[in-house]
């Protein structure tokens, strides 16, 4: 689950307009010779569910690879199984329980400095080895913390443990000793009562991101869904988010970004 945020969203243009500033952001990436790419992350997964089937078939009827963050201490056998069925899907270490740790009055977190360092490190190479088994072998090099935060401390032991890249949430800030495949556009809308994001808004951070990702040299920019929070609306809006950029973006494979050189900071 993301963190609620209390910020007033600014005013979104139109949808006919988001969808004109999104055809230009495409040529100019075009003018370039490159092509979009982008991925998408959801997170939360802990069982088979109406929900997961729903995203899964919506993932395969579009070519899009799904990076599925799964909470290993709960999740099932079942889902490992369906994870198995689908070439599309690569599961993802997604925390241990997805607990809160984090005293009161300050912000989620369960891979923080809240505990043992032992603790967190024994509960996440735990975590790894129950999903390697899961997914027979089929699980992401990438580490997914919950609710998008991770302590320095935890990170600096994150390749010992056997990950090679790291995925939170928005552009980096400062550099990272280690890979990140951070994901930019949620499509939900948390501090509004968990529901989806409109159409145009989706539309609009999508080409504010990839002009930012233009701009740092061609860089992949990534899609945040969480299926057992989707409504109706967001359902709606990410089939056709795809179908928007269906031929005009590569959506690729997560883990087929890890290799890149590190983005740059501005």
């Amino acid at each position: 689950m993301a963190p609620s945020k209390s910020k007033i969203d600014p005013p979104v243009p139109a949808e006919n307009a988001c969808m004109d500033a999104l055809h230009q952001e495409l040529d100019l990436w075009q003018s370039m010779g490159q092509k979009p790419r982008l991925f998408l992350r959801d997170d939360d997964a802990i069982e088979v569910t109406p929900a997961l089937e729903k995203l899964i078939a919506s993932c395969e009827n579009f070519s899009v690879p799904l990076l599925l963050a799964t909470i290993p201490k709960p999740a099932s056998k079942a889902l490992g199984a369906r994870v198995r069925k689908s070439p599309l899907v690569r599961g993802a270490v997604h925390g241990y329980r997805h607990r809160n740790y984090s005293p009161e009055g300050v912000k989620t977190c369960e891979l923080g400095n809240h505990r043992p360092l032992e603790t967190v490190l024994g509960e996440l190479r735990e975590g790894r080895e129950k999903l390697l088994e899961l997914f027979d072998g089929n699980l992401s090099d990438i580490i997914v913390p919950p609710w998008n935060r991770i302590h320095d401390e935890i990170i600096n032991e994150l390749q010992e443990l056997g990950f090679k890249g790291l995925s939170i949430h928005a552009w980096l800030k400062h550099e990272m000793p280690l890979p990140m495949v951070n994901t930019h556009v949620d499509i939900m809308h948390w501090s509004a009562g968990t529901i989806g994001r409109e159409h145009n808004w989706v539309l609009n951070q999508v080409t504010l991101n990839l002009e930012i990702a233009r701009k740092k040299g061609g860089r992949a920019i990534g899609i945040l869904s969480h299926h057992l929070a989707h409504d109706d609306k967001a359902w709606a809006m990410l089939d056709k988010l795809y179908a928007t950029l269906e031929g005009k973006v590569d959506w690729v494979t997560a883990d087929s970004l890890i290799s890149e050189p590190a983005e740059p900071i501005s």
